[in-house]
Order: structure tokens, then C-alpha cells, then sequence
């Protein structure tokens, strides 16, 4: 197919004070050569305190001067709407006119052939509506010797880069409710949800406790509902750099896992059709998130009373 025939999705960038993050994220999209065919779309958050206003208005400045696109559309809230309701809004908005998209944060680098990868899996998994999006970061874990392929598949989405389409985007409840209650009353099924990794129990919790507002947690929740999975690459297309103490969630740590080596090979994938998992792979893949949260010990008193109780010790004691 002629690439200048070719619709590309369009992407959106939320960000809220970060200038430096912002800079490093569009400067790693603009080495795509898929950037000049493509809409951005800014989305600036208004500031909720005074102190922040400045430093705002200097990202506004950059973004209005930013060029390499096919355009670059400025979404900057008057008021402060709260980086939940200002993403949700912003996608709404996009995919009145279009049909998909693709999401990253302001603090992910991407990889010189990201844009393609997220554009040929739109196309290539379009009509398989078990797919629910085209994740763009990959944990560094052990892939299986024998495994070739380019992508693999994983029951839960990644917000670390993703593409989307509209009619699976909009199926997904992205509203507030108790989903662990109603989770815990059917055991099994909350033993499969939470045997892709016992962090996200206490995510599930904590969401439904309205401590957070996790909308990658109301995802997943939504795919494990509806039986769908995402498309993840082998060589991994996007790195955060927000666990710098600068990102939400994201506290001020040295997570190396987080910046896996980049794809520089810079050719197409050779995506494949969903028949099933690869079992060692999930195996392999749920040991290194078990892992890098916290190992046995987090998994046995990780989100119960005694690690409340730690947490609230350690609060007093700083």
C-alpha cells in the first residue's frame, strides 16, 4: 500500500509541568518518519496551584512552536479538570473524527519505528476484536529460546504508549465503582484477575477505595471481563522516564527496568494472529513483575493490615 494513501492515527500527548519530559518525548517521536504524516495533539492541563503556573505556560510556549507534524493540535484546558477527567476528555474528543488513536505520557521515549508498529497493528488486528490495543512497552523478562515471533500477547493493556481503536476504547466503563467488591464475589474469577500479578491487587483495592483513580487498572478490568488481551513487542518500542519522583504513581526510584533497551533495528514487525498464549512466556513474564514488586515477601504482606500498618509507622517516623 502507498504510504501516502495510508490514514495514521493520531496521537496524543497529555502533560501538566514537566517541559523537559514533554521535550524528550515529542524529540523521540519526531525521529519517526511517520511524524510528518501524522496529527499531534497537546493536551495542557490548567494548573491547580498558583505555583504552577509559570512553569505551564513556558510548556504552552513550546508547544505552540512545535513543527514536524502533519499538524499540532493545541488542547489547553482553561480550568483545571485533573489529569483523569483532561485525558478522558481529550481522547473523547480526538475520536469524534477518527476511528483510532495512539496515547503516550509525556514522560515516554519512543523507539525511531514506533509510529509504524502502532499503525500496522491497527491495521493488522482491526477486525479481531479480542485485541483490545497495541502496547508499546515491554518488561525486560526472559522470552523462551524457542519463541521468534516479533510480538507476543498478554491479558492486560500497558499506558507506557498504546494505540486504540474507538469502538473497544468506548466499550470500557471508565467511571468510578467498587470493582474489587464485586470481583471478591466470585472467587475463581478473582483468582485468575489477580494471578496476572499480586500488585494489581492492591491497585483494584486502592481504586476502589478512591485513594487513586487507576484508569489502566478499569482497562484491564474491562479486557479480563470481556476475555481480550493486547499486543506487546519482543524488543520493546517505549521507555518511562517518569519514575524520577516527577510522575503520578511513580515514586522517586531507581526502577532500571523501566528504560528497557529501545528497538533501534528500525524495520517493520512481522505481527501474527491471536491462537492462544504462550505459556512459558506468561510464566516468565509474571515471575519478573512478581519480582520487581516486591518478591515472595511483598506477595504475602504487600495491601494487607500489616503492610498498612508499616506504612503508617514509616509515615510517623519521616
Amino acid at each position: 500500500m502507498d504510504m501516502k494513501v495510508q490514514k495514521y492515527a493520531p496521537i496524543i500527548v497529555p502533560v501538566y509541568d514537566r517541559l523537559e519530559h514533554l521535550q524528550r518525548c515529542i524529540s523521540s517521536l519526531l525521529s519517526n518518519k511517520e511524524a510528518k504524516m501524522s496529527v499531534l495533539y497537546v493536551v495542557s492541563d490548567a494548573a491547580y496551584k498558583k505555583e504552577h503556573v509559570k512553569q505551564i505556560e513556558s510548556i504552552r510556549e513550546y508547544a505552540r512552536e512545535i513543527k514536524g507534524f502533519k499538524d499540532v493540535k493545541l488542547l489547553f484546558r482553561k480550568e483545571n479538570m485533573g489529569a483523569h477527567n483532561s485525558i478522558l476528555t481529550a481522547v473523547n474528543d480526538v475520536l469524534r473524527d477518527n476511528d483510532t488513536f495512539i496515547f503516550l505520557e509525556d514522560d515516554i521515549v519512543v523507539s525511531s519505528n514506533f509510529l509504524n508498529y502502532m499503525n500496522e497493528g491497527l491495521r493488522f488486528y482491526e477486525n479481531n476484536e479480542r485485541i483490545f490495543s497495541i502496547c508499546g512497552f515491554s518488561l525486560p523478562f526472559r522470552i523462551p529460546k524457542d519463541y521468534l515471533e516479533d510480538v507476543y500477547f498478554y491479558s492486560c493493556s500497558s499506558p507506557w504508549g498504546f494505540a486504540c481503536w474507538k469502538n473497544r476504547w468506548f466499550s470500557v466503563n471508565h467511571d468510578y465503582f467498587d470493582r474489587y467488591s464485586e470481583l471478591k464475589k466470585d472467587k475463581q474469577k478473582y483468582g485468575i484477575f489477580t494471578s496476572i500479578g499480586f500488585y494489581i491487587k492492591g491497585i483494584l483495592q486502592a481504586d476502589s477505595r478512591k485513594e487513586i483513580v487507576a484508569d489502566d487498572l478499569r482497562v484491564y478490568y474491562h479486557m479480563f471481563q470481556h476475555n481480550m488481551c493486547s499486543v506487546f513487542p519482543v524488543v520493546s518500542k517505549t521507555q518511562n522516564w517518569g519514575f524520577d519522583g516527577t510522575g503520578e504513581h511513580c515514586g522517586n526510584k531507581k526502577a532500571w527496568w523501566v528504560k528497557p533497551k529501545l528497538d533501534t533495528r528500525n524495520q517493520s514487525t512481522r505481527f501474527i494472529p491471536f491462537d492462544g498464549y504462550n505459556e512459558l512466556l506468561l510464566k516468565n513474564h509474571r515471575k519478573f513483575q512478581n519480582k520487581i514488586n516486591g518478591g515472595l515477601l511483598a506477595k504475602w504482606l504487600k495491601y494487607t493490615w500489616i503492610h498498612d500498618q508499616y506504612k503508617k509507622i514509616k509515615k510517623r517516623l519521616l
